[in-house]
């Protein structure tokens, strides 16, 4: 594999070009992992690599095969399934953690089949690294690497099935907010960066004599062509631009540029006048069209004053989500858009309901309503049904105070579930909602149950009583779930016994990782051949977010916010917290993807896909997603002594 004239190296070079990330490497770096690698052969069930095996000294990619990596080595038929199993396909590679750390892996890599696997030295491996900066920018955040493939896949699709929104149809003129600036292409690199900077703006278009673009540099290229490469700063700005910039017409629908940005993967668009320069938009001015569409639902929202108004206010929210997704807003913003939105939406309705059963009028009454499950996580889809309860004090009321109170709350409950289910929100089949009596309680009562959880609890009430966990106050008075949250927070920290009852359940729930292809589809019930997304795919990450904020009382909610908080207080290292948000996010896009472009969904089947008719990069982001839970499950497990 001396030259590139080797019909060998040209067959690996082809070879490796078909899979991610190699697709993606520079020719010349391409060129030389090629030319550096070996080939191993591995029997069935013979051992690639194991934690006893010293500090990684290669890369492995499997070339022909299937190679299974578990945390615990079990051997076939000891029991339950090993933990955090993965599986890995032609044109998937391993150890890169242990390379990147100079350490022994953590995880055994067996051979499934007979398989064969190109293996790149460590020191090759490094050097590439250093060589190439997109191979370093996969090795050091592969699962975010992988997950930004995806999401520029996803942005095509969800804009092409946005449909006719008016302001997504008006051209491109419209939402140019200011002229562009410009340079010559001789202009010396410091200049245009001053320039940059003092202005506050994110790119310079570059154009000739005559006025027609030839060029465009962007604050992003500041790092990687100036700072980085240490360029002179009286190099010609000609020499670092990107030439041949993307442009459109001003005429041009911004749907069109939306489209053009998201299959191009840019965040600039030159807006021309019969093909001289008349403006810039970028990414940022298409999502401010849409902050005046929020300004208007939010309004809508607040002026409502019956249940009708509220639910058509409730389809812009929807409409809104759609739009955010379509424009590329990462997963974990859309779904706490919507969730923002929706808590305006029930605060609305709770406060139109409040007024009709006079809840202000009773002095001594203190309540609060409280989200729960998804609506509490601020992690909304655009498919959910209701999850919430009361929560109530009486000042100084003996039992026939409590029980009068508690009355007119659940008439008040009834009322609002009743309306947001003419909202959208159906109503819960397992009637975790503020009219069921048995949530709907004191502060004393809530500390009854949730020592009735934390310090008696089993397994299965636990299972049940875990969405409890997640609360969090929409309206009222939010400080009486402030002191009931204080107060859990400290039960549940240091109690290893339930600590460890919540880690079995949230083990319960495995990622479908299998053999063929990677997946474990449904085989029968109501949708066969298909994977729950929430059920298998997101709830092992929420579950485990969980134990971990309880375990070590981390006031955060949400599942993003609660992995990042365990980060911070050292219960979890950074890179796994940050690959296991990573993976949580991409579950969410997918789901999200999924209610986006098929509308008529059959109850049941929104968070549902077909693995099967994923492309190949989004079948390879989920298998990492789902090892990634797998291995926190692992992990988790592991502190506790499980």
């Amino acid at each position: 594999m001396a030259n590139a004239a080797n019909p060998l190296l040209r067959s690996t070079v082809d070879e490796l070009a078909e899979h991610t990330p190699f697709d993606a490497l520079e020719p010349a770096a391409l060129r030389r992992l090629a030319g550096r690698l070996r080939l191993g052969y591995y029997a069935a069930s013979q051992v690639v690599l194991a934690p006893d095996s010293g500090v990684a000294d290669r890369l492995y990619i499997v070339k022909q095969g299937r190679v299974r990596g578990c945390a615990s080595d079990a051997a076939p038929g000891a029991g339950r399934p090993p933990a955090a199993d993965v599986v890995l396909d032609p044109g998937e590679c391993f150890s890169i953690g242990a390379l990147v750390g100079r350490r022994a892996t953590s995880v055994t890599y067996r051979a499934e089949r007979d398989s064969f696997c190109w293996e790149l030295p460590a020191a090759d491996f490094h050097a590439l690294v250093e060589e190439s900066a997109r191979f370093r920018a996969f090795c050091m955040g592969h699962m975010a690497d992988l997950v930004a493939q995806s999401r520029r896949a996803r942005r095509v699709e969800a804009v092409a099935a946005l449909g006719e929104g008016v302001s997504m149809l008006a051209p491109l003129r419209s939402a140019v907010a200011r002229p562009a600036v410009s340079c010559a292409p001789d202009t010396p690199v410091g200049e245009v960066v001053r320039a940059m900077h003092e202005g506050r703006i994110g790119s310079m278009v570059v154009v000739d004599a005559a006025q027609v673009p030839v060029g465009i540099f962007t604050t992003i290229d500041v790092l990687g062509r100036v700072t980085l490469p240490q360029a002179a700063m009286d190099t010609p700005i000609g020499r670092l631009m990107t030439p041949d910039p993307v442009r459109l017409e001003e005429e041009t629908p911004l749907v069109e540029a939306a489209l053009a940005m998201a299959r191009g993967g840019i965040r600039h668009m030159v807006v021309t006048r019969d093909g001289r320069l008349a403006g810039v938009i970028s990414e940022r001015d298409l999502f401010a069209l849409q902050r005046m569409s929020l300004a208007r639902a939010t309004e809508r929202v607040r002026a409502a004053r019956s249940v009708a108004q509220l639910a058509e206010a409730a389809g812009d929210v929807r409409l809104i989500s759609r739009h955010l997704l379509a424009q590329g807003v990462h997963a974990e913003h859309v779904t706490q858009m919507t969730s923002a939105l929706n808590d305006g939406l029930s605060q609305r309705l709770l406060e139109l309901a409040a007024a009709r059963h006079a809840l202000a009028e009773q002095a001594r009454l203190r309540w609060c309503w409280l989200a729960l499950g998804s609506e509490g996580r601020l992690e909304q889809t655009l498919a959910t049904d209701q999850d919430n309860a009361l929560l109530f004090t009486v000042e100084g009321g003996d039992a026939e105070a409590v029980a009068a109170a508690r009355a007119t709350l659940l008439a008040f409950a009834a009322e609002v579930n009743e309306g947001l289910a003419a909202c959208g929100f159906p109503l819960c089949v397992g009637e975790i909602m503020a009219r069921n009596p048995r949530w709907c309680l004191t502060l004393d009562e809530w500390r009854a149950a949730f020592d009735g959880w934390i310090c008696n609890g089993n397994s299965q009430e636990l299972l049940h009583a875990a969405i409890f966990f997640d609360f969090r106050p929409i309206a009222g008075d939010v400080s009486i779930a402030g002191t009931l949250r204080e107060e859990v927070l400290a039960k549940t920290r240091g109690r290893p016994a339930f600590s460890r009852l919540m880690i079995e359940n949230a083990s319960g729930v495995r990622p479908p990782l299998g053999l063929l292809d990677g997946f474990v589809a449904d085989r029968a019930g109501r949708f066969p051949g298909t994977l729950d997304l929430k059920s298998v795919g997101a709830r092992p990450l929420v579950d485990a977010a969980r134990v971990l904020a309880l375990a070590h009382a981390l006031p955060p909610t949400g599942t993003a916010a609660r992995l990042r908080a365990a980060a911070e207080a050292g219960a979890l290292p950074p890179d796994e917290a940050a690959a296991a948000v990573d993976a949580f996010h991409y579950i969410q896009g997918l789901r999200l993807r999924r209610q986006h472009l098929e509308r008529d969904l059959a109850p049941g089947a929104e968070n549902r896909i077909d693995p099967d008719r994923l492309n190949e990069v989004d079948r390879r982001v989920l298998k990492a997603a789902f090892r990634q839970a797998a291995l926190l499950q692992q992990r988790v497990r592991m502190d506790f002594g499980l």
